[in-house]
């Protein structure tokens, strides 16, 4: 019993001592996590300012120079071309036409048994030959003229073109620029990488740090080691051609093109129809019907050696003209290869110009969304800030749930958003030295202007918002709740709708006095699709005007639409010379009454008919209906925008979105990717019932 008891008590001591070492390992393992945690926190606190770093901009006035080519030859291809034109010049004007000639002649004995009865034994000539036309002294005044021509359309033609070697070089210039930039913030983030990943790792080892977690941390690693290879390697291959003190020590600033000013730049009128004039002209010089005609004069000393016994020699002088004309003369023929070169000059420059447009736009698309996806990182990096924030929040106060590196991880966010920033804006600048190329003879400084990212809110709320406002609205809802609609969506502009019956004229009237007393532009719909066959529209107009100041209403807005007519496939062009035809009679009434002309167009309407609309109206309303796609909504109204982007107006319609918010969000990118700033709503009861399910949606 005793030993039993002896026994039992060794035991309990040894599971005691047990269980204390248990404890005790245990608590050196939590200890040490705790070490490691707090090693973290320490970097966290040097590390987490970064997230309030900001980028330090240069001036907007360096732009331009990052542009400037420094052509090593200050002569350019043109004045070479001008010095040879001018040589060729100086050399014709020396040919008169005048060819000294000589020639001379041996007869020798005629063989044995010949029948040939020589006349003379040798013969010596010389005079002077005179071209006159064909390769004569008028034909040298022909390619005169044109070498004439040639200088001046040279000097007509833009003097600076970015093309080949020069493009080349001021890409790199950009690429290498920000590149510098991305190298510091890579830095940054190896530092904190260097300073988190061996207790990371340790971590793991002890069971703390999710295996995940730690290869999350590698993957970061492998990044930043990728990337710096790739921006080093890229500025040590410059190294030699570009000299950094001469860049910019700050960050490039940000900017927006102006679209407007880009083309009108681009779209030099006078000096192509001069061109294209000169062109013709050298045309017509080189198919002259004189220089198919040869007439020359000849004056010659003639030398004879007889061979008759009394006559032994002979002199004497002649003269003689030769004419050669070619049968037939082929007048009307010249004339017909002059004309068909001159028109096919005119549809080339024509073409060439169309194409430069579509291009200079599409290249505007891509800057515009480039600056879109900016902005778009720009929130993206404030989002980060928030949630660093409350991380130094929950660090200053203790709080458990404070995770240092989850807190590092967001760091690394933010920097790797700072890269994507700095992606973009070199994007931008590269799109913005192809718009320049695509521009001979520009300078960015003339179509560019300063940017900030809190630059498109600004935009949104300084746009032109118009709305359609049917018939059976104006009877639904009072002007008092029509105008506090009005005034809390911040609309410019009210387009009001009668029935061809005018049985509502009467609320139309009350909301035309209503919306001008509170400065809220009115227009007046007319829809009546039998105005297209009409002779005298003005009779039509007459009679929906009755009755109304026009002073209370600001255009006359035309809802005619030949597209929906039945036969309307099969009639176009008769259709749309009705419709035409209808706009210049609408134009002339609307400027007699002291009033705009707008209209309502779909968006597939062709180049011809688009081109007299945007003549005669003042304002377009291009119904992108149906898909609600900025994408999309782009691509269809390329051409109108081409046309007067300043008379487009969009109008987007309510069925087509889910609630408000969308309708909202696709007016800001369209805004960002194109510029617009003109956006009509269809319509007022619509978009009401749109507002009530946005309401119910949120609630």
């Amino acid at each position: 019993m005793k030993n039993k008891a002896i026994k039992g008590i060794a035991t309990l001591l040894l599971c005691v001592l047990f269980f204390h070492s248990f404890a005790q390992i245990g608590y050196n393992k939590d200890s040490l996590i705790s070490s490691k945690i707090a090693d973290l926190t320490t970097f966290w606190k040097k590390y987490n300012d970064i997230s309030n770093a900001r980028p330090v901009f240069e001036n907007y006035s360096v732009i331009p120079d990052m542009y400037v080519i420094k052509s090593a030859d200050s002569i350019s291809a043109s004045d070479y071309q001008k010095k040879l034109n001018d040589a060729k010049i100086a050399l014709l004007k020396q040919d008169f036409g005048l060819n000294g000639t000589a020639n001379y002649q041996e007869n020798f004995s005629p063989g044995f048994n010949s029948d040939d009865d020589l006349a003379y034994n040798r013969r010596f000539q010389a005079g002077l030959d005179w071209n006159i036309l064909s390769d004569g002294i008028i034909s040298s005044r022909y390619k005169q003229q044109i070498l004439k021509n040639e200088n001046i359309i040279n000097s007509l033609k833009p003097k600076i073109k970015v093309d080949g070697d020069n493009f080349m070089a001021v890409s790199h210039k950009i690429i290498y620029a920000f590149n510098l930039h991305k190298i510091e913030i890579l830095q940054k983030r190896q530092q904190i990488i260097d300073d988190k990943i061996t207790i990371a790792n340790e971590l793991y080892l002890l069971k703390h740090l999710p295996r995940a977690d730690l290869l999350q941390i590698m993957q970061q690693l492998a990044d930043i080691g990728s990337m710096n290879q790739i921006y080093k390697s890229y500025n040590e291959q410059l190294s030699l051609q570009i000299d950094e003190k001469s860049l910019p020590k700050n960050v490039l600033p940000l900017f927006d093109v102006d679209i407007s000013k880009a083309f009108s730049f681009s779209e030099n009128v006078a000096a192509n129809d001069s061109i294209l004039k000169l062109q013709i002209e050298n045309i017509e010089l080189a198919h002259k019907p004189l220089s198919d005609i040869k007439l020359n004069t000849q004056l010659r000393y003639n030398y004879y050696d007889l061979t008759s016994t009394t006559n032994v020699n002979r002199s004497f002088l002649s003269a003689g003209i030769g004419l050669s004309v070619p049968l037939p003369l082929g007048i009307k023929t010249n004339k017909s290869v002059v004309d068909a070169q001159a028109n096919l000059l005119q549809y080339q420059q024509k073409e060439a110009a169309s194409t430069g447009e579509r291009d200079l736009l599409n290249s505007f698309y891509e800057f515009r969304y480039k600056l879109k996806q900016y902005n778009n990182f720009y929130e993206k990096r404030k989002k980060y800030e928030e949630l660093i924030r409350v991380e130094r929040v929950k660090e200053k106060f203790g709080d458990f749930e404070f995770n240092p590196l989850a807190a590092l991880n967001l760091l690394d966010e933010v920097l790797s958003v700072d890269i994507e920033m700095l992606d973009l804006q070199q994007e931008m600048y590269l799109q913005l030295l192809d718009i320049n190329a695509k521009i001979p003879g520009s300078e960015v400084a003339s179509f560019i202007k300063p940017y900030k990212v809190d630059t498109l809110k600004i935009a949104h709320e300084k746009m032109n918002k118009a709305l359609y406002i049917w018939s059976e609205a104006q009877t639904k809802y009072t002007p008092e709740y029509i105008e506090e609609y009005i005034r809390l969506n911040k609309i410019t502009t009210a387009i009001i709708s009668l029935r061809k019956d005018q049985a509502n004229k009467a609320e139309a009237l009350s909301l035309f006095s209503k919306l001008n007393s509170k400065g809220v532009q009115s227009e007046l719909l007319v829809g009546n699709n039998k105005l297209l066959s009409s002779k005298d529209p003005n009779i039509y107009l007459d009679s929906i005007t009755s009755g109304i100041d026009l002073k209370l209403i600001t255009a006359i807005h035309l809802d005619v639409e030949p597209h929906v007519l039945g036969d309307f496939e099969t009639n176009k062009e008769k259709y749309f010379n009705q419709y035409a035809e209808l706009l210049k009679k609408a134009k002339v009434y609307c400027s007699q009454k002291g009033l705009k002309l707008t209209v309502s167009i779909p968006v597939f309407y062709p180049d011809g008919i688009l081109k007299e609309i945007y003549t005669q109206a003042d304002l377009v309303y291009l119904m992108a209906y149906e898909h609600p796609n900025a994408d999309f909504i782009v691509r269809k109204v390329k051409e109108e925008f081409l046309l007067d982007p300043t008379k487009t107006v969009i109008a987007l319609r309510a069925k087509d979105f889910k609630n408000r918010n969308e309708c909202e969000k696709l007016i800001t990118e369209l805004n960002s990717l194109m510029g617009a700033t003109k956006f009509a709503l269809h319509d007022l009861e619509t978009f009401v019932k749109l507002d009530e399910l946005s309401v119910m949606q949120e609630k």
